[in-house]
């Protein structure tokens, strides 16, 4: 009987690990009431978004999905408000023009009014690495740079809806961030390598914690890195507002953007030798998670309770985990502050 109840409480996660094994984004969630909340969920169309969005207005929540393909977004929005009873919209959003997120803003405003309790950046893409139509590597502009826009534009309203959330949805490909993109180690203890170049069609060595392996050349682990250090300066400066962030690592997902890696490859094998939780008591994490399981982690940051400025990860149950710095130091966020607004800078002069 007794280790049944432990079974139990683990599975509730209610002996410290907030969701160890196969819990999923709903498990986490059971209990709380959200409703009167108001959310944006970039790329709520699919995979670790959608799961967010769903299990987000299960809980009374009213969702807003940001996604660069419109009628997938309304399709998806449509789904959810059937499903849970609760309204659920879309708006256009391509991280990949600062014009697009400029225009989403002054849309969320007009429509919305000024207040907003939850922000997930969770839209993302690996490849193909290119200039945007504003001049930046896309992976840089799509994972980073449009987020940070995107935030700074809604932090009136955030501030507004104060106790409200900001949550980046980062990677464990941080880890190996200038190796991924073919760069030196430490290639961040200064600022030579950012904005990033676009990346050469080469494929690159990974030395990770539990093995090394081939992949191509991207600047996605570069991207999530400034997600990580974005997310902590973000909740220093906005501690007296009301406005906490977090990032995190959803692990090993399957969803549209892994759906094609081979579950057989040394890199799987390695990825999922580090989704293995290194407490022999829990449950075992699947590898790869679903997309309900690794929005666990989001929906922990967004509601549960966090340090802010802090980094998540699924694969250690939605514990705070370290972050690898490659060579960055904590005095370097105010400068990459400034930079960021310069790079974004126009669209936010543009902004009334």
């Amino acid at each position: 009987m007794l280790r049944l109840l432990f079974a139990s409480l683990l599975a509730r996660g209610l002996l410290g690990w907030p969701c160890p094994g196969n819990t999923t984004a709903d498990d986490v969630l059971a209990g709380r009431n959200l409703t009167r909340k108001l959310a944006i969920v970039t790329g709520g169309d699919s995979g670790l978004g959608f799961a967010t969005a769903l299990s987000l207005a299960k809980r009374g929540a009213k969702v807003i999905i940001g996604n660069h393909n419109e009628t997938r977004g309304r399709l998806a929005a449509n789904n959810i408000s059937k499903v849970t009873g609760v309204e659920v919209d879309a708006l256009p959003l391509n991280l990949g023009s600062l014009q697009s997120v400029r225009a989403f803003a002054k849309t969320f405003y007009q429509q919305y009014g000024g207040t907003l309790n939850l922000l997930i950046n969770d839209a993302g893409i690996g490849s193909p690495s290119v200039l945007s139509s504003d001049g930046f590597e896309l992976v840089f502009q799509v994972d980073y740079l449009g987020h940070f826009l995107l935030t700074e534009l809604l932090l009136p309203a955030l501030r507004q809806g104060r106790p409200s959330r900001v949550v980046n949805v980062a990677s464990g490909a941080h880890e190996n961030a200038c190796e991924g993109s073919g760069l030196p180690n430490d290639c961040f203890q200064s600022f030579a390598h950012l904005p990033p170049a676009v990346v050469a069609n080469k494929s690159v060595t990974i030395h990770s914690r539990t093995g090394s392996y081939q992949t191509e050349a991207s600047n996605y682990g570069v991207a999530k890195f400034l997600q990580i250090q974005h997310a902590a300066a973000l909740a220093n400066r906005e501690a007296e507002n009301g406005v906490e962030a977090c990032s995190l690592t959803p692990g090993f997902v399957l969803t549209s953007l892994t759906e094609k890696v081979d579950i057989h490859s040394p890199f799987v094998k390695a990825v999922c030798q580090q989704q293995v939780h290194p407490t022999p008591e829990l449950p075992a994490n699947s590898c790869p998670f679903s997309a309900d399981q690794g929005a666990a982690v989001i929906a922990y940051c967004a509601t549960g309770s966090i340090r802010s400025g802090a980094y998540y990860s699924r694969s250690f149950a939605c514990e705070e985990h370290a972050v690898t710095m490659e060579g960055f130091t904590e005095s370097m966020q105010p400068e990459l502050y400034t930079k960021s607004l310069a790079w974004a800078g126009e669209a936010l002069a543009q902004f009334v």
